[in-house]
């Protein structure tokens, strides 16, 4: 624990004010096997939903990689700065409005979908409660969360390095190895069909990447002077032609709304 409490209300809100977008920016560039984790997660929506929310929808990177012509996506944010930008890459609708209370009708929804909000919306038990409310039975739930297992030791070097000269770990109001997330399932409605993982790679190819790749970081314990340090450090690296990428592994995890629904199907 910290020495002093992360007021994690006050440091998610001016992060999204003073960097709209930045976390899409990067994972939109984060591969693996030429997909992103936005496409990972939206093969887990059945092509017979017709009604998705996307929890914690930054710029609405989800919503339009779920967009089809018979299917409307809701994105709900709690950051006005990331909506005011999302509704001027696509028309939504957008609601600003907290996870844990969503202005939508009990049983109204196919799908609830949603990149990091697992690792954001605290406490994750009522996130899942609500989300089985607004789910009709047989729908489906899936988010994703970064994670460590399937890291191998090589993918950790450049990480390191960054981690170094911000002598601090990323940080997160929520802890993003919670075993199974089965536990804060219980009483929601929800069961688990899937847990999987899977490794991607950001390239640092030039300055403005490197910069990219620190501030879409959570680093409320860290000086403006130690980001600075990780970015001139990873400049440095891409400036000697070296093959210089960020690792990450990402969980999707896919529950389904008990009861029985024929447009249920499990997830790709």
């Amino acid at each position: 624990m910290p020495k002093h409490p992360i007021d994690w209300a006050a440091y998610l809100a001016a992060f999204h004010a003073h960097r709209p977008g930045i976390t899409e920016r990067v994972l939109e560039r984060t591969l693996s096997g030429g997909h992103t984790p936005y496409r990972w997660l939206a093969r887990a929506v059945s092509p017979r939903a017709h009604r998705v929310v996307d929890v914690a929808c930054g710029t609405g990177a989800m919503g339009r990689e779920l967009a089809r012509p018979d299917r409307t996506v809701i994105g709900v944010s709690l950051s006005p700065d990331e909506l005011r930008l999302a509704r001027r890459k696509t028309p939504g609708p957008w609601l600003c409005a907290d996870a844990r209370a969503l202005p939508l009708a009990d049983g109204s929804v196919d799908a609830v979908v949603s990149m990091m909000g697992a690792i954001v919306v605290q406490p994750v038990e009522e996130f899942f409660a609500e989300v089985g409310r607004v789910l009709r039975p047989g729908g489906m739930f899936a988010f994703m969360a970064p994670t460590v297992v399937p890291l191998h030791p090589r993918d950790l070097a450049t990480s390191l390095g960054v981690v170094a000269r911000l002598r601090s770990l990323p940080r997160f109001p929520g802890p993003t190895e919670i075993t199974g997330y089965v536990p804060a399932l219980v009483g929601t409605g929800l069961r688990k069909v899937e847990d999987a993982r899977e490794r991607y790679h950001f390239a640092v190819r030039t300055a403005q990447d490197a910069v990219d790749v620190v501030d879409a970081l959570y680093l409320p314990l860290t000086t403006a002077e130690r980001r600075e340090r990780a970015v001139a450090w990873l400049v440095e690296r891409t400036e000697r032609d070296e093959d210089v990428r960020i690792s990450i592994a990402m969980r999707r995890f896919v529950a389904l709304k008990q009861g029985t629904s024929p447009e249920a199907t499990p997830p790709a």
